[in-house]
C-alpha cells in the first residue's frame, strides 16, 4: 500500500469524525434529551470528542506506525517502492474499519488478470520473436544455399569450359601431328620415287654405252661392272652378239 493510500484513508476518518461531530452539534436540545432518556431529565453533560487529538493521533502515531510496519514486512534493499508492492500485492488485503474486503480482493483479482495478460502479451510477443528470428533465420539459410547452387554451377560451367578448350587443343595438336606425319609421309614418298626414278635413269644410262677412242671392251667392263675378268666380258659379248672382244669406236655396246 502506497503513502497516497494511507493518506486518502486518513481523510476519509478525518471527514467522517468532523461529520458526526457536526451531526451531534445540530441536533436540538430535544433530540439529544430523547437520546439521552426521560424528556424531564437534564441532559447529561457529554464531553465532546476533540478531532484535533484523532488527528494528531493518526499524524504522529498511526503513519508512522504503518510506514514501520511498511519497511519491516514489504521493503526489501537494493529494490524500489514500485518493485516491493508489485511483489505482494497478491499477498496484502486491505482491511477497513467496518471489515470490508470486497475492495481488497477485487484489486488483487484485477491484478492478477492484468498479470496474466500481461504475462500472456509477453509470451505472444516471445512467440512472435521467435517465430521472425526463425523466418529470418531460414531465410538467410536459403539465401546461402542458392549462392552456394549458383557457385557450384558457375565452377562446373568453368570447368566444362576448361575441358572443351582442353580437347580442342588436343584435337588441333592431333590433327597437327596428324598433318605433320601426312607431310613428312609424302616427303618421303616423293623422295623415294625421286630415288627410284634416279635410279631408273642411272640404270637406263647404264644398260648401254657408245664406244669412245681408246676403249676396248675390258676396259668398258671394268668401268661399268668393276671387274674385268672374261664371265664379264662373256656376258657382254652374249647381250651383243659378239664373238671377240673387237670393238669400234661410235658402236652402242648393251650392259645386261
Amino acid at each position: 500500500m502506497s503513502k497516497e493510500d494511507y493518506r486518502d484513508k486518513i481523510e476519509e476518518h478525518r471527514q467522517s469524525f468532523e461529520d458526526e461531530q457536526k451531526d451531534q452539534q445540530n441536533l436540538s436540545r430535544v433530540s439529544r434529551m430523547n437520546k439521552n432518556g426521560s424528556p424531564n431529565k437534564k441532559p447529561k453533560k457529554t464531553k465532546r470528542k476533540m478531532p484535533l487529538m484523532t488527528i494528531l493521533f493518526v499524524i504522529f502515531i498511526l503513519i508512522p506506525f504503518s510506514i514501520l510496519i511498511y519497511f519491516l514486512k514489504f521493503y526489501e534493499p537494493g529494490k524500489s517502492i514500485e518493485e516491493a508492492e508489485k511483489n505482494t500485492s497478491e499477498q496484502v488485503l486491505e482491511i477497513d474499519k467496518s471489515g470490508n474486503k470486497t475492495d481488497a480482493t477485487g484489486a488483487t483479482g484485477n491484478k492478477k488478470e492484468d498479470d496474466k495478460a500481461k504475462k500472456e502479451a509477453e509470451d505472444q510477443s516471445k512467440k512472435d520473436a521467435e517465430k521472425l528470428a526463425a523466418e529470418q533465420k531460414a531465410a538467410q539459410e536459403a539465401k546461402k544455399a542458392e549462392e552456394a547452387r549458383k557457385a557450384e554451377e558457375a565452377r562446373k560451367a568453368e570447368e566444362a569450359r576448361k575441358a572443351e578448350e582442353a580437347k580442342k587443343a588436343e584435337q588441333a595438336k592431333l590433327a597437327q601431328q596428324q598433318a605433320e606425319a601426312a607431310r613428312k609421309a609424302e616427303e618421303a614418298k616423293k623422295a623415294e620415287q625421286a630415288r627410284k626414278a634416279e635410279e631408273a635413269k642411272n640404270a637406263a644410262k647404264a644398260s648401254t654405252h657408245t664406244v669412245k677412242e681408246n676403249e676396248n671392251l675390258y676396259r668398258i667392263a671394268l668401268n661399268h661392272y668393276g671387274d674385268g675378268s672374261e664371265a664379264t666380258l662373256a656376258k657382254i659379248r652374249a647381250a651383243n652378239g659378239m664373238s671377240s672382244n673387237t670393238v669400234m669406236v661410235g658402236q652402242v655396246i648393251k650392259l645386261p
